[in-house]
């Protein structure tokens, strides 16, 4: 064995230095390769014992599961199914792990049960611990983990950790943020939503589409007061208050939303103009001739033009008609010509003077009366 390593040795000596770079680099590949394996067969080996023991927890904790659900236990026995699953789940190494997998199961049977089932699973998962656990998760847990702690709260209709979670309604990270946010419109209804009195961060357009899709839930008289939400210096929480204005028909706010024509931020008119048009606040016509000359925003200005096909009548025609004749910017002649039709003024869109429309102009119009369009 000796001469063995001894020949190899010299051999190895006498290669040429490309050689022994090549055999090195093979050895280093094999060690790599080496490890990589013993990394996944462990990783699979871990990961086969977690779905094993999720299963045996299932198989067990399921059927009492069942019977709190579906059985009207007194107290007694109510309790004696939960020191039972905790049993199963007691475990000095994997209690964590084990909890997890309850709370996901309980989360799993809650989303698709309801009446009593309800109150009786939220019962169960209080006095498991589960609640505890996730507010500890809240308080000290990375974002991720405190995202799925307000998550699973607001889905088990935790409503006692509604002040809690209101502390984390403009965290630093969106995620937490979001999630807190709608988890305290969800739990608190229109109370909670006093969290856009003092909010500073901005609301995505996604979660104010959450945010209003959980709103309409609520009463329309509920929602009383948005003026405050409408005067905010964050201009996310105008755009949702105008969102709910138009959606939940708030008319009481009217003289603001006419103010809000006018507002800095052209995305906050834009929203002010649809919402005039969908709550068919005709009294706003005035204001909306005047931010039409004011603005050199395209869009703005087609909104408007929008606005005054839906709302006006024989003066927004002349106005309209004179966009079509006068402007040189095509997307307003073609809002122009489409408000016309929408009024049907059929009559306007076909009494011109020879020349008086340019070419583009006279192709907007007939593409705009081809009714195959």
């Amino acid at each position: 064995m000796r001469q063995f390593i001894i020949d190899i040795y010299y051999f190895l000596l006498a290669l040429e230095p490309r050689y022994k770079i090549v055999i090195i680099l093979v050895i280093v590949l094999l060690i790599f390769a080496a490890v990589m394996i013993s990394i996944v067969l462990r990783e699979r080996s871990r990961k086969n014992s977690i779905e094993a023991r999720e299963r045996r927890i299932k198989r067990q904790v399921e059927p009492i599961i069942q019977e709190v659900v579906f059985t009207d236990l007194n107290a007694s026995d109510f309790k004696d199914a939960v020191k039972k699953i905790n049993r199963i789940v007691d475990s000095t190494l994997y209690r964590r792990s084990n909890m997890n997998i309850l709370n996901e199961l309980l989360i799993y049977y809650h989303r698709n049960l309801g009446g009593e089932a309800f109150e009786r699973l939220e019962n169960l998962y209080r006095e498991i611990g589960l609640k505890q656990i996730a507010l500890e998760n809240l308080r000290n847990g990375e974002w991720h983990i405190r995202a799925k702690a307000i998550n699973d709260l607001s889905t088990m209709r935790m409503g006692e950790t509604l002040f809690e979670i209101l502390q984390y309604t403009d965290a630093d990270n969106v995620h937490v943020r979001n999630e807190a946010q709608y988890a305290a419109v969800k739990l608190g209804g229109k109370k909670a939503m006093s969290f856009l009195n003092d909010l500073e961060s901005p609301m995505s357009e996604w979660q104010q589409i959450r945010l209003l899709d959980q709103s309409r839930k609520f009463e329309y008289e509920l929602i009383d007061n948005i003026g405050p939400w409408l005067q905010s210096k964050n201009d996310t929480v105008v755009i949702f208050a105008l969102m709910l204005m138009r959606h939940l028909n708030q008319y009481h706010e009217r003289n603001q939303l006419r103010k809000l024509l006018y507002h800095r931020n052209e995305r906050v008119q834009e929203k002010a103009i649809e919402t005039t048009q969908e709550l068919a606040y005709s009294e706003a016509l005035e204001n909306l001739y005047e931010v039409y000359e004011l603005t050199k925003n395209m869009r703005v200005r087609t909104r408007i033009l929008r606005a005054m096909g839906e709302l006006g009548g024989a003066k927004e025609a002349g106005f309209l008609r004179e966009v079509l004749v006068s402007s040189k910017e095509h997307p307003l002649v073609m809002e122009a010509a489409k408000s016309l039709k929408r009024m049907g003024r059929h009559d306007v869109l076909t009494s011109y003077r020879e020349n008086e429309l340019s070419e583009k102009g006279e192709n907007i119009v007939k593409h705009v009366l081809d009714d195959r369009i």
